[in-house]
């Protein structure tokens, strides 16, 4: 649940690299625990990565998010 939180924080101080970075670690411990409350810092950093969504680096963020996101 950290690292999300902390990938959110780097998407809010404009690091959206460093973000997405970060997410690759905290998508594998949410697809191994299936936890909600991940879940939900993960949809928090979706939100906060919204200026990049067009951008590459929102790109590569949504196919990293999609295995835990699909459905939800």
């Amino acid at each position: 649940m950290y690292l999300a939180r902390r990938a959110t924080a780097a998407a809010e101080s404009r690091q959206p690299d460093h973000a997405v970075e970060i997410a690759r670690a905290a998508v594998e411990i949410a697809r191994e625990t299936r936890s909600a409350r991940m879940l939900r810092e993960l949809s928090a950093l979706e939100r906060a990565m919204g200026p990049w969504h067009d951008a590459p680096v929102g790109r590569d963020l949504a196919g990293i998010l999609a295995p835990v996101t699909e459905g939800s």
